[in-house]
């Protein structure tokens, strides 16, 4: 299986994502998906130009799952409810559903469209979303099809990429 990977919407997400694919590259063909204001400097995603360009890359592929940080997860989890995406698996790093909200993202209504199985990896004081708050919500939303984990940590920066990397084997291939 090919895995898309997406950083967070932060140009530091651009270093980040980079070791992930290291660290898993000999598992999956691992292909990051670079945002365009990564390359221009700016500070926002284009979601409407970055959805396009994943929804390209996917359109290409049978067998493929996708890992998203962040801002990446609800560009991913929309494109997936929408069906314009079919992963087969997909890993959601600290995915900050607080942020989404603020953003014109009905989380837990996208959620409950994705019928992919879903590995969420949260730490439990991210503040972005801790993980007493992912957990609270996912139950009460009946996300049968989400999995998640717990790292310890209080930031929204996931530096241990080779406990991620065995989360990711371990959830790929169970």
């Amino acid at each position: 299986m090919k895995l898309i990977l997406l950083g967070g919407i932060s140009f530091k997400n651009k270093a980040w994502i980079e070791e992930v694919a290291a660290e898993l590259k000999t598992s999956f063909g691992a292909q990051i998906m670079y945002y365009d204001h990564w390359e221009t400097g700016g500070e926002e995603m284009d979601f409407g130009v970055e959805g396009a360009k994943l929804e390209k890359v996917c359109s290409r592929l049978d067998n493929f799952g996708v890992l998203a940080k962040s801002g990446g997860s609800w560009l991913t989890l929309k494109l997936a409810a929408e069906g314009k995406i079919k992963p087969v698996r997909m890993i959601l790093i600290g995915p900050a559903w607080n942020w989404a909200r603020n953003n014109g993202f009905e989380s837990v209504e996208l959620a409950k469209k994705v019928k992919a199985p879903v590995l969420v990896i949260d730490k439990t004081c991210d503040p972005a979303l801790p993980f007493n708050q992912l957990e609270r919500e996912v139950k009460e939303a009946g996300l049968d099809n989400f999995k998640l984990a717990e790292l310890p940590g209080d930031t929204h920066h996931y530096e241990d990429v080779i406990r991620l990397g065995e989360l990711v084997r371990e959830f790929v291939y169970e």
